[in-house]
């Protein structure tokens, strides 16, 4: 189920991380105090976690985007620490804070992600872990944070929720970090929209067929990959652990 690159701009992903944060807005606002103290998808972390996470995140994203206009060398973050940290101290605040946060610091990346100079989007910024990149990759990023952290609510929004556009283009990056990982087990993944096949490894592994985003739910460890068909029958490969 290849994607259009054509249509990877930022310009072009802003409409859809624009309705993709109203969904995840919508959904943050209906949690209570109690609710957002809940278990989220993710080992020990709470639904506040996430919602921290992600607010944190959209901050992250607009350093970058200030630094490639500004060229002021900001990183995404200092390191590690300072993002862990940031958000195991604001998991603990009450709904409304939380909400009011996310929303803020959502608005303010979708603002400055707008506004951004088409001749800038090329500029290299220090990203956490990914040494310099370009910035554009800060909205693709960020739908992706967005759409895959609302499933980490566990509140019913899942792969089959998730745009078409971003389930085509994140099964192909997904599946290209799988080819670079020695330890992915070999296999073929076989998307019911298309039926074109996607070989990890040497091509001597299992057959998965579903749906694009049932296969994108579960190698990105958001399902148990119950749904898909394996031939020859046979236990579902298990893919190495998958990072945003």
């Amino acid at each position: 189920m290849p994607h259009d690159e054509g249509h990877d701009s930022p310009a072009s992903i802003l409409p859809l991380l624009h309705t993709s944060a109203d969904r995840l807005f919508a959904t943050a606002a209906a949690l209570s105090d109690e609710e957002v103290r809940a278990p989220s998808l993710l080992p020990g972390w709470t639904r506040a976690h996430v919602l921290t996470h992600l607010a944190r995140s959209a901050d992250s994203r607009h350093r970058l985007l200030v630094s490639a206009r500004s060229d002021a060398g900001l990183p995404q973050y200092a390191d590690d620490d300072q993002r862990q940290r940031e958000i195991d101290e604001g998991a603990g605040r009450p709904a409304a804070v939380l909400l009011d946060d996310l929303d803020s610091s959502l608005h303010r990346f979708l603002t400055a992600a707008g506004e951004h100079p088409d001749d800038a989007w090329e500029v290299l910024v220090h990203w956490l872990g990914g040494g310099l990149r370009p910035v554009r990759g800060a909205v693709g990023s960020m739908l992706r944070e967005v759409e895959v952290h609302h499933t980490d609510l566990a509140t019913g929004h899942g792969p089959a929720d998730w745009p078409a556009f971003f389930v085509a283009r994140e099964l192909e990056t997904t599946v290209t970090k799988l080819r670079e990982n020695p330890v992915a087990p070999p296999m073929a993944l076989c998307a019911d929209e298309d039926r074109g096949l996607l070989v990890v490894g040497d091509g001597s592994g299992p057959q998965v067929t579903g749906s694009a985003a049932e296969l994108l739910g579960w190698l990105t460890g958001r399902t148990d990959g119950r749904v898909l068909t394996v031939r020859p029958p046979g236990p579902l490969p298990t893919p190495p652990p998958w990072r945003s």
